[in-house]
């Protein structure tokens, strides 16, 4: 009898090969090692394989599509309903398989070797702002310790610093000008760093004709089009705009019971850096809109008046998601009067 769908649960040395049947029963659960994956796969019938969008994901589902595998990736938390019983490599497989015939079930595409790496690059950038942000913090703080106080803004605490270590009137001391001095320097570094890593987001898609299109849109920065190109593997993976927008977590949750129906805050759901991005972008787009008298900012001129500044950030920030999934769909330069 032929496999349904085969289910891998994946580690770092074991994996657990799951196949079901066309009747949805269980005829193929067994440990393998990393070795013997592919062997273990190749003697099946074939079936689409089925993996959590985790860890090591990609590179597998890389390999094995290599080897003409039809393979998908699915969210975990669409797998955690159904696991049965207590949480082993074994049951974790069966609820990968079970979770992917479902009819609801979505699936993640497998990313390139290029959006891996655009995305490397973007998690490594976001660890370096990370650590310059709170080396700002400490040596702002370590300043009012001595009671030097430096305005907020991190460009006019950096000007001040060197002006600062060369005041003899203050009330630093030889070791807090060496170790002040220090943190200075790695400063530099921590900047020097980003702005490379940056250099080499750009160099990685500047010659993407999705980029192009994304930067031209109002609030979509090189940033974030980076970020919408890595997570994107294929815009018609969604059915539209509205449907990119609540995967990224930009729609507010919804408890519905009887006559009672209710609407919560952003569900926050998907890609943590892209929602914060675009609600960046958003903010942006607010700030200059009473300067302009686009389309664009006449609407959110007038969304702006009628709810509440967050609530403005949020709506616009869905927006930009539903356009630039209509741009990347359709292969379209943005359109300012259709916006």
């Amino acid at each position: 009898m032929n496999n349904s769908v085969i289910s891998i649960d994946l580690a770092k040395n074991s994996f657990q090969i799951c196949a079901l049947n066309s009747h949805h029963k269980v005829v193929f659960n067994k440990k393998v090692t990393r070795k013997k994956l592919v062997s273990e796969l190749q003697q099946l019938s074939p079936a689409p394989v089925i993996m959590e969008a985790c860890y090591s994901a990609n590179p597998w589902g890389r390999k094995l599509q290599e080897l003409g595998f039809d393979v998908k990736l699915i969210p975990p938390y669409q797998v955690k309903p159904f696991l049965v019983g207590n949480k082993n490599d074994h049951n974790d497989a069966v609820a990968i398989a079970e979770a992917s015939l479902r009819p609801k079930a979505r699936f993640v595409p497998v990313k390139t070797l290029e959006q891996q790496d655009v995305q490397s690059l973007q998690r490594i950038r976001e660890r370096l702002i990370k650590s310059r942000t709170a080396l700002v913090n400490q040596l702002r703080g370590l300043l009012s310790e001595y009671g030097i106080v430096v305005e907020k803004l991190p460009y006019k605490l950096k000007a001040k610093v060197p002006l600062i270590l060369e005041d003899s009137s203050n009330p630093l001391t030889v070791k807090a000008r060496q170790f002040i001095q220090s943190l200075y320097q790695e400063w530099d570094y921590l900047d020097k760093r980003i702005n490379d890593i940056e250099e080499m987001t750009d160099n990685s898609v500047k010659d993407n004709e999705d980029y192009q299109r994304l930067i031209n849109i109002p609030g979509i920065g090189p940033v974030t089009a980076t970020a919408l190109i890595a997570s994107i593997c294929d815009p018609h993976h969604f059915k539209n705009g509205r449907h990119m927008a609540a995967w990224i977590g930009l729609t507010p949750s919804q408890y519905a019971s009887g006559d009672s129906n209710k609407l919560g805050g952003i569900t926050k759901r998907g890609n943590r850096t892209l929602r914060r991005l675009l609600i960046h972008g958003a903010r942006a787009l607010m700030n200059w809109s009473h300067k302009k008298n686009d389309k664009f900012s006449r609407w959110i001129n007038a969304l702006c008046q009628r709810m509440h500044v967050c609530k403005a950030i949020v709506a616009i920030a869905n927006k930009l998601a539903r356009i630039a999934w209509a741009v990347l769909a359709k292969k379209e330069s943005y359109n300012p009067a259709v916006a």
